[in-house]
């Protein structure tokens, strides 16, 4: 059965338009059910939240399917494979879960894992994905993860799972089966993430039919070994755009980031780019995707444990970014075009004296100017700054409880000369004390050059844009209905142009 999604619990609500006003004015937009960071169901009994995005485009329509945090009769059987569907990237329908796992604790399929789909010349759908089952090999099985193959004959509306097909790797780690067409060769390739002497790899399979047996698969090697450290690489895509070849996966490591790595010839070495993710550690497994003539990188922005000053844990909302791809290759994450298009009209806030918020300055020292109340919509915020001394960090602060000047909130997203990076804080306890950084990306800056920013908020996730090179995604629990404020800690800057949207 089909659902149109259901907005974030806390960006659910929406205002009316107010009637008469000869001006912009907050809380005056009707969003109905647009959103930007979806979740996988809302229904009347459960909220699910959304993990490892598998985007698949085909004939105008993005499928996102995703594993979908939810558990059945026991821990050990977990994580269908569920589907959302847009041509605009903020209408969304759920399309409920496409495969099931197994409550069957010899099955291989007890959980499932990240896999890709794909359309076979014939017009059926293929879906290569990860069974996996945490006691696998006490309950007789080769390994505890594999690669499984399902097929769709009517147009994605239901899978059947080809029970035959149980591909294993060399190891317990073995999954995120990332499949596509290689042209010139006429073959189907298959990378996998896995390891090979204690180090992460992604290895290829290749067959000539996407309908060909487990062991008609065969083993081509390493497609990509680790060259910045051990760990795995999970969720691999491969993705060929204007020239370029293009390889990311998330590290499973200390920085929990999607990478990438890029080719100018299909045969040649991977390099990599000095700055070599996209986002930060709120943006976990990444995949390229191609529609028509953009590519974009689609997944998730976890959930904390621990509260609103915890950490990343697993499964939260669905984040896509639109891909700027620069002259030598570099990939930047903007906002997606159809996003900054649904959301443009312009309301109005005012700062804690009530004047209207357009611009604001700060001289070096400490300083913050309060503002009113962060309504609930889906709002989105561009500005410019400039910035003529390097001594601390500037930006924005949520989580106000007040209509306070000269203080910091609970959270803050911070433009960092002094370390050269965008950083956000979610455990800030006093201007000097701002904790452990939830995340942050490197961004050098320039005195006197002005800088574009576009940032977008539903619930309680945030993605802020910086000058179409870099950005940051996180989860700020407490900012809805609390007051903001632009703030500057040692730093002499102009913030320029303020404008709202909803």
């Amino acid at each position: 059965m089909k659902k149109r999604l259901v907005l974030t619990v806390a960006a659910a609500l929406t205002c009316i338009c107010a009637v008469g006003c000869s001006a912009p004015k907050k809380n005056s937009v009707e969003q109905g059910e647009m959103t930007v960071f979806p979740v996988s169901m809302v229904d009347d009994s459960s909220t699910y939240s959304l993990g490892d995005v598998m985007p698949f485009y085909d004939d105008g329509v993005m499928n996102v399917y995703h594993l979908q945090n939810s558990r059945g009769s026991l821990s050990l059987f977990y994580h269908p494979i569920s589907r959302l569907t847009t041509t605009d990237f903020v209408n969304y329908t759920d399309r409920g879960v496409a495969l099931e796992y197994e409550e069957d604790s010899k099955s291989i399929d007890a959980a499932l894992g990240t896999g890709s789909f794909i359309k076979d010349k014939n017009g059926n759908f293929h879906c290569f994905y990860t069974g996996h089952n945490d006691n696998g090999q006490d309950e007789g099985l080769k390994f505890n993860e594999a690669v499984r193959h399902a097929v769709s004959y009517d147009n994605q509306q239901t899978w059947v799972k080809d029970e035959e097909f149980i591909l294993y790797g060399y190891e317990n780690d073995f999954r995120d089966p990332y499949v596509y067409y290689d042209n010139d060769e006429d073959i189907y390739n298959m990378l996998v993430t896995t390891r090979d002497y204690g180090v992460g790899v992604i290895k290829r399979y290749a067959a000539t039919s996407l309908d060909a047996n487990w062991n008609e698969w065969q083993d081509r090697g390493v497609f990509f070994r680790n060259d910045a450290g051990n760990y795995n690489m999970e969720c691999p895509s491969y993705i060929e755009y204007n020239g370029f070849y293009y390889l990311a996966y998330s590290e499973q490591g200390e920085n929990r980031v999607t990478h990438y790595r890029y080719k100018t010839e299909k045969d040649g070495d991977w390099k990599r780019f000095e700055r070599d993710s996209i986002d930060a550690s709120g943006f976990y497994a990444g995949r390229l995707e191609k529609a028509e003539d953009k590519l974009y990188a689609f997944a998730w922005c976890a959930n904390l444990s621990g509260g609103s000053t915890g950490d990343f844990d697993w499964g939260g909302n669905l984040v896509t970014h639109e891909i700027k791809q620069l002259s030598n290759g570099e990939l930047c994450a903007v906002m997606v075009t159809n996003v900054k298009e649904a959301f443009s009209t312009q309301i109005e806030y005012s700062f804690v004296d009530g004047e209207k918020i357009e611009s604001v300055s700060f001289d070096g020292g400490f300083a913050a100017k309060g503002a009113e109340k962060l309504a609930t919509n889906v709002t989105r915020i561009n500005f410019t700054f400039s910035v003529e001394n390097f001594g601390g960090d500037f930006g924005m602060t949520f989580g106000l409880d007040g209509k306070f000047d000269n203080r910091l909130g609970t959270a803050a997203v911070a433009f960092d000369t002094k370390s050269s990076k965008l950083t956000c804080y979610n455990n800030i306890s006093s201007i000097v004390r701002y904790g452990t950084p939830l995340a942050s990306v490197p961004f050098v800056y320039t005195a006197g050059k002005d800088y574009s920013v576009d940032i977008i908020i539903e619930g309680e996730i945030i993605t802020v844009y910086l000058d179409d090179t870099v950005c940051l995604t996180a989860r700020f629990p407490d900012m809805r209905r609390k007051n903001f404020a632009f703030y500057s800690n040692g730093n002499k800057v102009n913030f320029k142009g303020i404008t709202f949207y909803e």
